[in-house]
C-alpha cells in the first residue's frame, strides 16, 4: 500500500499491466534487502542493543520507498513488507526467530516443507500420537461408514462395507502423508461428502429396485458408483488446484457453506437416531417415530452418551478426554451386560448390537465391486448429486486448510494442498473407497503435540490396516449406541456452531442466510438448498444489505484468537506433558522477537 501511495499510482493506472510489471520487477530487486535484515537482527541479538538503536528495522516512509521502487535499486531500511508476493512474485525468504539466539538459529524459510525439513520427533513420541490418533479415528470412521449406507437394504452387509470404509481412510492417510506439505497432516474420511454419497447410494438402491435387480446387481452397482464419482471429484479437485482456481472456489459465501455444514450435523444426529432404534425417517417431520416407548428405551444411552462427550471434550481441553469417553461407553456396556446375567447374544437379539453377517477374509474385501454386475443406467441421474459434491468439498478442504494456516501462523499454498486432496480421492476411489480430506482438528491436535514426523501418520495407516485385518467385525461386539454417541457429538458441534454460535461472528443477514439454508436443504433437498441459499446471498447483496463475512478469526470458546496485525501468535506445544520452547514463525510483513526485547510491526 505504501508503495502504490508513493509512486502516485492509483487503482486504474494499476490495472495497466505493464505498470504492473514494473512494479512487481522493483519488487523482486528490492527482496536482497531480506538479506541485510537478517544481518541486522544477528547483531541485534549478540550485542543485545535497545529497540532505539535498531533504526534500520524501522519502517520506511513513503517517500523512501517510493524513491527505492523508481530508481529500481535496493534499499536497506526498506520493510520486508514488500517482499510478499505481488501479481505472482513470491517472497524469496521469511525469516524464522526462535529463542535461541546464534545465527544458525535464524533461517529463510518460504513454504511449511522448509520450515519442518530439518526437524523431527523421537520415534516413541511418533508412535504414541499414532495410536491416539488411530483410537480416536477408527469409530469414527466407522460411523462414517453407517452413514454411507444408512439404508435398510445395506444392514446385512455392514461389516464389509465398513470395512471398505477404513480402507478409504488409509489410502487418505497415505497420500495426505506423502503428498502434503505439512508432515503432520491428518486425512480421512471427511464429513463434508457424505451427505452426498449417502444419497446417491439410496438413489441407486431405489433405481435397482424398481427394476428388479438382485443384491448382488444392487452391491455392485452402489460400491462401484460411489467409487468411480469418488475418483471423479478427485480429478475435478486436482483439475482445480493446477487451474489455479481455489482461490475461486473460496468465493462461495461462508454463510452457505455453514448452513450445509449445519444440516450434515442434523443428518448424523438424524442417523444416529435411526441407528439405535432401527427407526428409518426421512426428515424431522417423522421424528416423532423416535419417541415411542420402545424406540426411546433404545436410544437415549446414545443421546446422553453424545452430548456428554461433547461438553467435555468442549470444556476438559486434553488429548486423553475423547478416548477415555470412547473406552467409557463400552466398559460401561459390558459392566452392564454383566450385571444384568445378560449375554452377547441376547443383547443381539434385544437390539443392542447390531445383527449382520460374519465378514469374509480381508481380501475378499472388494468382492462386491463386480464391473460386470454394474446397472449403468443407474449412475448418471446421480451426476447433479456429484456436481454438488465437488464444489462443497472443494470449499470445505479449503476451509480446513485456513484453519490449519490459522493455527499454524504460516501461509500455506491453498492449491497445493487441494491438489493433495484431489489425488487422496483418486486413489481412493480407484481401491473402492470414498471421499475425504483434511481433519483440521485431528491436525491441529499433532501440531499443538510438536508433532514434526510423517511417522505418525503411518502408524495410523497401520491401525486401520490391522482392523481390516482382523477376522472379527468390530460391528459384532460394540454397541449401536457406541457409534450413534459419536454421530451425536457431531451432531451438537456443528449445528451449535453454525446454528448459534455464528451470530457472534457475522451480520445478522449474514447469520439469517445460514439458517435459511440449512432450512431450505431440509425441505428441499441438499443441492437445490445449497443453490437456494446462494441465490437470497447473491439477492441481499443486490439490495444493498450488509453482509459483512463471517469472522475467521474466532476462537473455539467464542473469543478472538491471540492474532496481533501481522504478527503470528505462538504456537503452545503443551499437550500431554510434552512441551518445547514456544516458537514464532514470522511472515514477510513483520518483524517479531519472542525474547520481547523487540517487537515492530508495521503496515
Amino acid at each position: 500500500q505504501i508503495a502504490f501511495e508513493s509512486t502516485g499510482m492509483n487503482n486504474t493506472q494499476l490495472r495497466n499491466t505493464k505498470t504492473r510489471n514494473n512494479l512487481v520487477e522493483s519488487t523482486r530487486k528490492l527482496s536482497t534487502s531480506l538479506s541485510k535484515v537478517k544481518n541486522v537482527i544477528i547483531d541485534a541479538f549478540r550485542n543485545k542493543i535497545s529497540e532505539h538503536d535498531v533504526e534500520v528495522l524501522q519502517t520506511p516512509s513513503p517517500s523512501d520507498v517510493g524513491q527505492a521502487l523508481k530508481k529500481n535499486v535496493s534499499h536497506t531500511e526498506v520493510s520486508p513488507l514488500l517482499c510478499q508476493e505481488v501479481n505472482g512474485a513470491k517472497t524469496k525468504g521469511e525469516l524464522d526467530i526462535s529463542r535461541n539466539t546464534s545465527e544458525d538459529s535464524i533461517k529463510e524459510v518460504s513454504t511449511p516443507e522448509h520450515l519442518f525439513a530439518n526437524e523431527s520427533n523421537p520415534i516413541s513420541i511418533s508412535i504414541m500420537y499414532g495410536i491416539i490418533n488411530a483410537a480416536m479415528v477408527l469409530p469414527v470412521l466407522m460411523s462414517f461408514g453407517n452413514i454411507i449406507y444408512r439404508d435398510d437394504f445395506f444392514l446385512p452387509y455392514l461389516p464389509v462395507l465398513v470395512k471398505l470404509t477404513v480402507i478409504s481412510g488409509a489410502v487418505h492417510q497415505t497420500c495426505f502423508s506423502l503428498f502434503s506439505s505439512l508432515p503432520f497432516a491428518v486425512g480421512q474420511v471427511q464429513d463434508a461428502g457424505l451427505l452426498f454419497l449417502s444419497q446417491m447410494a439410496s438413489q441407486m438402491v431405489k433405481i435397482c429396485r424398481e427394476q428388479g435387480y438382485d443384491a448382488d446387481r444392487i452391491l455392485a452397482t452402489v460400491t462401484v458408483g460411489l467409487s468411480l464419482y469418488t475418483a471423479c471429484l478427485g480429478l475435478g479437485l486436482t483439475l482445480i488446484a493446477k487451474c489455479q482456481l481455489a482461490s475461486l472456489v473460496q468465493k462461495l459465501p461462508t454463510s452457505v457453506i455453514g448452513g450445509y455444514l449445519a444440516f450434515i450435523g442434523f443428518f448424523c444426529g438424524q442417523s444416529g437416531l435411526s441407528m439405535m432404534s432401527g427407526v428409518e425417517v426421512s426428515g424431522v417431520t417423522e421424528w416423532g417415530r423416535f419417541f415411542t416407548g420402545s424406540s426411546l428405551h433404545m436410544i437415549w444411552p446414545g443421546v446422553v452418551g453424545g452430548c456428554m462427550i461433547y461438553v467435555l471434550v468442549r470444556k476438559i481441553r486434553h488429548m486423553a478426554v475423547l478416548p477415555t469417553c470412547i473406552v467409557g461407553i463400552i466398559v460401561i456396556f459390558y459392566g452392564t451386560l454383566a450385571l444384568t446375567g445378560t449375554s452377547i447374544e441376547e443383547a443381539r437379539r434385544q437390539g443392542w448390537i447390531n445383527q449382520a453377517d460374519a465378514p469374509p477374509v480381508w481380501y475378499h474385501t472388494w468382492d462386491y465391486l463386480c464391473l460386470d454386475k454394474v446397472v449403468w443406467s443407474a449412475l448418471p441421474p446421480q451426476i447433479p448429486t456429484f456436481i454438488g459434491m465437488v464444489f462443497v468439498v472443494a470449499l470445505s478442504s479449503s476451509l480446513d486448510v485456513a484453519a490449519i494456516e490459522l493455527e499454524l501462523g504460516q501461509p500455506l499454498n491453498y492449491n497445493h494442498e487441494l491438489k493433495t486432496v484431489g489425488i487422496s480421492n483418486m486413489i481412493s476411489g480407484m481401491a473402492g473407497g470414498y471421499t475425504g480430506s483434511y481433519i483440521f482438528s485431528q491436525t491441529i491436535f499433532y501440531l499443538r503435540a510438536g508433532i514434526k514426523s510423517r511417522l505418525a501418520g503411518y502408524i495410523v495407516v497401520l491401525a486401520e490396516v490391522i482392523s481390516v485385518i482382523l477376522p472379527i467385525s468390530l460391528l459384532a461386539y460394540l454397541p449401536n449406541f457406541f457409534f450413534a454417541s459419536l454421530l451425536i457429538m457431531i451432531c451438537v458441534d456443528l449445528m451449535y456452531e453454525w446454528l448459534w454460535e455464528v451470530r457472534e461472528r457475522t451480520t445478522p443477514a449474514n447469520y439469517g442466510v445460514a439458517l435459511s439454508t440449512f432450512a431450505f436443504i431440509d425441505i428441499i433437498g441438499v443441492e437445490k438448498g445449497i443453490l437456494a441459499g446462494l441465490a437470497l446471498y447473491l439477492l441481499l447483496l443486490k439490495l444493498g444489505v450488509d453482509m459483512g463475512q463471517i469472522d475467521a478469526n474466532y476462537g473455539e470458546d467464542g473469543e478472538t484468537l491471540p492474532i496481533c496485525d501481522g504478527v503470528n501468535s505462538d504456537i503452545m506445544l503443551n499437550y500431554g506433558g510434552l512441551q518445547e520452547e514456544s516458537t514464532k514463525y514470522i511472515r514477510s510483513d513483520s518483524i517479531s522477537f519472542t525474547e520481547g526485547a523487540l517487537s515492530k510491526s508495521k503496515d
